[in-house]
């Protein structure tokens, strides 16, 4: 009688620990796939898009001319929050320079 009630509680115990790793064998096997899957964010493709633009747009200026953020709204069609940002890349790197501190006075020009 033992040796049954043994042998029961040995299937039922096996049986879970084989159940547990084949739960985790599943999981893991699913782990690398989601890893190797890379997506490309669109937001950072155009932002390189429009930096293009904007440089391009530079090129063809002057040094005295005036660059305003309504020129790269229109040019680009986008925010006042998103052209300043990208004049403010722009004069980071030392392509431009700004002048003035704040509202509509402000305006870049070419280095």
């Amino acid at each position: 009688m033992n040796f049954i009630l043994g042998l029961t509680i040995g299937l039922i115990i096996g049986g879970i620990v084989v159940w547990f790793l084949m739960k985790n064998k599943k999981q893991a096997a699913k782990e690398p796939v989601a890893k190797e899957l890379k997506f490309e964010n669109p937001a950072v493709e155009v932002k390189k898009e429009n930096l293009i633009k904007l440089e391009q747009f530079i090129a063809e200026k002057s040094a005295t001319d005036k660059i305003t953020n309504d020129d790269i709204q229109a040019l680009l069609s986008v925010s006042d929050a998103t052209a300043e940002r990208y004049l403010q890349t722009l004069e980071k790197q030392g392509k431009l320079k700004q002048h003035g501190i704040i509202g509509k006075e402000v305006y870049y020009q070419k280095i």
